[in-house]
């Protein structure tokens, strides 16, 4: 298992996988989906599965298989009378269909509250003020996580408005249609703000530039946290949010999806590389070569291991370094993270991802 240097840190993210696969492939109260693997592989029980490294190339999971099925599928039929305990989401369909997904609460705690948190506690991020969440709900996981993340924070619920990045999407970029929706998102946030007194910002950079626009210098100054999520930025449009746009502001991103959880950058300053780091030892990153073997640049691949829902070696689009985390990292962030993660694009140029 190749996912830390530092073995006792390796020992429990092991210990933990194993919980979890018991969990699913137990034959009375597992996974129906990973029942049906095991069966297929010849696996009788969890405990031929030794390492991580067997467990990708026993059960690796392709996108597809994540859309095939009902969602109880994939959830160990132990908590199939506990649905009120469930958080459901569904992807944001960037690639293709979208696909559902589950989290117990603790678990939709640990993957979307507790990294922002933490990370949030060590930045200095403001505590108390208004949020202001312009970004898509409906059955999108990250409208759900800021309700919860802004609570945790000490605050209100945020004040969201309504936002769908699948209807965005089908307007070409830069279009009539494109700009004029992105007016309309900004209009219904300029309601907000010129009516509460909002002290966190939370949306894509596209809306936060477009605010900043509109926003007088008091309104502006008056922010004092700022979090990206929901899209790309570029590192141009990161250093004009961070020292032009709201220069008093503590700035974080957030690296993930819906599928995964939410991965955190470990200090406000600004940087470059951006590193994002998972908190506790419920996500394995790797980065692999195009033969699917780890390197330290390449795409992205992930582990999920949620008792609820569990992902194997699951290869995203998006590419990046490996990294360890910072010696002084929170407690909590013990695992590998990635460094620039980013989405190639076909023009042989790169776009730096801060999705979830």
């Amino acid at each position: 298992m190749t996912v830390l240097a530092r073995p006792h840190l390796e020992k429990l993210a092991l210990v933990h996988m194993r919980q979890v696969l018991e969990e699913h492939l137990d034959p009375n109260w597992g996974s129906a989906y990973w029942l049906e693997r095991a069966r297929q592989a010849g696996v009788r029980n969890a405990s031929e599965i030794q390492s991580l490294e067997m467990l990708i190339a026993v059960f690796q999971q392709q996108t597809a298989d994540l859309q095939c099925r009902p969602l109880l599928d994939y959830i160990p039929r132990q908590f199939h009378n506990q649905m009120h305990r469930l958080v459901i989401g569904q992807t944001g369909g960037t690639t293709g269909q979208g696909t559902w997904t589950a989290y117990l609460d603790d678990e939709f705690h640990q993957a979307f509250v507790k990294p922002f948190t933490v990370a949030a506690t060590q930045a200095n991020f403001p505590t108390g003020l208004n949020w202001l969440f312009a970004g898509p709900s409906g059955p999108h996981i990250i409208g759900k996580a800021a309700c919860a993340i802004a609570r945790s924070m000490h605050s209100l619920e945020p004040f969201m408005i309504d936002f769908d990045p699948r209807w965005s999407r089908k307007m070409p970029a830069g279009s009539m249609g494109a700009q004029r929706y992105l007016q309309h998102v900004i209009d219904q946030a300029m309601a907000v703000i010129q009516s509460q007194e909002i002290g966190v910002i939370f949306a894509t950079p596209p809306v936060l530039l477009g605010l900043a626009d509109r926003m007088t210098p008091m309104q502006r100054s008056s922010i004092g946290g700022v979090h990206y999520g929901g899209m790309t930025v570029s590192d141009d449009v990161r250093h004009q949010l961070q020292h032009e746009a709201f220069p008093h502001a503590v700035h974080l991103s957030g690296y993930g999806n819906t599928l995964l959880g939410c991965c955190m950058e470990l200090s406000a300053a600004y940087s470059q590389p951006m590193d994002y780091f998972p908190y506790s030892q419920r996500l394995i990153f790797e980065v692999v070569d195009k033969h699917n073997q780890p390197a330290s640049q390449g795409q992205v691949r992930v582990t999920r291991l949620d008792r609820s829902f569990m992902i194997v070696g699951l290869l995203e689009r998006d590419h990046a370094g490996i990294i360890e985390p910072p010696v002084q990292a929170p407690h909590g962030f013990s695992l590998a993270g990635l460094r620039a993660p980013h989405t190639p694009v076909s023009s042989g140029q790169t776009e730096v991802a801060t999705l979830y």
